[in-house]
């Protein structure tokens, strides 16, 4: 199958996030294994992404430090992308982690059935890990 644009369109749901070391260290979940989110992919080319960490209270933060806590539980960014040899390419124009825009987002593409593996590597280089997202289509 040849992945194209057309592949990615629509809601995925979140499935799991985790960052893979090259050095052989366990996998870590940085939200969690029970994290939750969707991306959305346009006919336009648009793609907005939000991740959250599971089982977060369904109340608004009442102090400072439980809206720091909240911001450290997920984050969103959203911009433009573009697929080429089964990789997408996510140009991030608004985030909420300001370090972000302006990025370009490599993900390598692997589809199986309604599943879909976006891997590559870590936002800030020299890491020596790599991002595993895990997705199920939604819509």
């Amino acid at each position: 199958m040849t992945i194209t644009a057309k592949t990615l369109l629509g809601g995925w749901r979140l499935e799991s996030w985790s960052l893979v070391y090259d050095d052989g260290r366990p996998e870590e979940f940085p939200l969690g294994r029970d994290a939750q989110g969707m991306i959305l992919y346009t006919p336009e080319g648009q793609v907005s992404a939000t991740l959250m960490r599971g089982g977060r209270a369904a109340k608004a933060p009442e102090s400072d430090a439980e809206r720091a806590a909240a911001f450290g539980e997920a984050f969103a960014y959203a911009g433009r992308y573009e697929v080429r040899d089964a990789t997408v390419f996510h140009s991030i124009e608004v985030a909420t982690n300001p370090a972000l825009i302006g990025v370009t987002s490599t993900r390598h593409i692997k589809l199986d059935g309604d599943r879909l593996t976006l891997s590559g590597p870590d936002f800030t280089a020299g890491t020596g890990r790599t991002q595993k997202i895990v997705w199920r289509r939604a819509i």
